[in-house]
């Protein structure tokens, strides 16, 4: 006879569930050791949850036939009695439930659970709702026989140890083996019921205080510094964090700039950008790097021969030689340096049109110019090139020696755009750290860029892009 479905996924996931009755949170409620702060916040969020939970029910129960109704009604009236709990415990720890602010952990289930049961098929609301059930029973009876009895939680892990509550899974999961009726397929069923899990998750580490998410992939970026905020390396490094990429940064210059304009530019002696990269090179590496303003010969050959005694790396070159209005940043001797140390190691390089001119003598002024100047570049050795700023090209022209794409880009009406181009570079690179295509991470970089610029938050006069977008 085969298993219930409810069991085949609760097998299927059993992983996850030992997961979570093995983090620090959940078996510091048996052992007491849990900081009273860290289950004063949990319980804020439970209980925002809960009332999820509960319209999550209404919604479900809106879907069912005359016994799913009633049903869901008992099991509303149980998560009743839960926030009543929660609220006498709210009241001893001094939470206004009324003001609680849900966490994105708590926010990512609530809205999974509403928006499940509220367009899908109510077996489907009975996947995702399962496993909180069933779950909360696991916990209570792996941690009763690991429970001090002095434990400030005991009462948590007591509750749902209680047959009572182990009795509520037990009479949804049958809702489950109605899904192929409801023109459900049973893969659905158990993806709901996997996510669900994985919520569950990272509920928990939310509440311990942030997600555990293993060794992240790392990035480099070599560049100036730019004491606003608004580019170089300060850019890379949000751009990085926006992208789920551990970042690092060698600083080749300081500069006194703001969103007015440079000030002053001040280049860091070459053994001090030497020594950076070594420390870090030698030690968590990099899975992508990319360069910025390097501003002298000497810097870019240090650059280039540590980069190069990496062997296979993701680099990306954003050549900072020329701004997007055409003022020079760097010199003819830097722009040929760039291009005959850095190119042949690099797996793109995105110079704006008047940087493609300064690389390639090739006048940038429509797509058949611009495309002229990539192939140029690609002789480097250079396995990809981006021009950006294009004239009368509704976006960034990429090229490789599989040919042209253009990367659409809407021209948008504000001149708050300073670091753009570093934001786009370091998007890329970010990409490429976590193993993405050169063509995913290009336009996963255009994406950012257009909501960046779009939702830029209007600061100075040539003000930031926003690096939240």
């Amino acid at each position: 006879m085969p298993l219930p479905l409810a069991d085949r996924f609760w097998n299927a996931d059993l992983d996850l569930a030992r997961a979570c009755a093995q983090h620090p949170f959940v078996r510091g409620l048996a052992d007491g050791t849990l900081p009273p702060w860290r289950y004063r916040d949990y319980v804020a969020q439970d209980a925002f949850f809960l009332r999820a939970f509960r319209a999550a029910y209404d919604l479900a129960a809106a879907r069912a036939d005359a016994g799913g109704r009633d049903l869901y009604q008992r099991l509303r009236r149980g998560v009743d009695d839960e926030l009543q709990l929660h609220a006498r415990q709210a009241q001893a720890l001094a939470i206004d439930l009324d003001r609680v602010q849900p966490t994105d952990a708590t926010l990512a289930y609530t809205e999974f659970l509403i928006a499940t049961a509220a367009t899908r098929p109510e077996p489907c609301a009975a996947a995702a709702m399962l496993p909180c059930l069933r779950l909360y029973a696991f916990l209570g009876h792996e941690l009763l026989p690991l429970l001090v009895p002095t434990s400030p939680f005991a009462d948590w892990v007591r509750t749902y140890a209680d047959p009572g509550f182990e009795a509520l899974w037990q009479v949804l999961a049958p809702r489950l083996e109605c899904g192929p009726a409801h023109g459900v397929a049973v893969d659905e069923l158990a993806a709901l019921h996997r996510r669900a899990m994985h919520l569950e998750h990272r509920f928990f580490a939310a509440a311990w205080g942030g997600e555990a998410k293993g060794r992240p992939h790392t990035a480099l970026t070599i560049a100036g510094s730019d004491p606003s905020g608004g580019a170089g390396i300060q850019a890379d490094l949000k751009t990085f964090h926006r992208f789920s990429v551990y970042g690092q940064a060698v600083v080749t210059l300081l500069t006194a700039q703001n969103t007015r304009g440079v000030q002053g530019v001040f280049l860091q002696p070459v053994d001090v950008v030497r020594a950076q990269l070594r420390s870090v090179l030698g030690d968590l590496g990099a899975d992508a790097a990319k360069t910025g303003a390097l501003g002298s010969v000497a810097i870019v050959e240090v650059v280039a021969d540590e980069l190069a005694a990496q062997g296979e790396l993701q680099l990306v070159v954003d050549p900072v030689l020329v701004s997007k209005h055409g003022h020079v940043l760097a010199d003819a001797d830097v722009a040929r340096a760039i291009r005959t140390r850095l190119l042949p190691i690099a797996v793109l390089v995105t110079p704006n049109r008047f940087e493609a001119e300064a690389l390639t003598g090739t006048r940038v002024l429509d797509r058949a110019t611009a495309t002229l100047a990539a192939r140029d570049l690609l002789t480097t050795g250079v396995r990809a090139v981006v021009i950006k700023d294009v004239p009368q090209l509704e976006g960034d022209l990429l090229c490789t020696d599989e040919g042209v794409v253009v990367l659409q880009r809407p021209q948008l009406s504000t001149g708050h755009r300073h670091g753009s181009g570093c934001t786009f570079s370091a998007a890329i690179a970010a990409e490429l750290a976590k193993g993405s295509t050169l063509l995913h991470a290009c336009e996963s970089a255009v994406d950012f860029l257009v909501r960046a610029i779009a939702s830029a938050p209007g600061l100075g006069e040539v003000g930031p892009v926003n690096h939240w977008a």
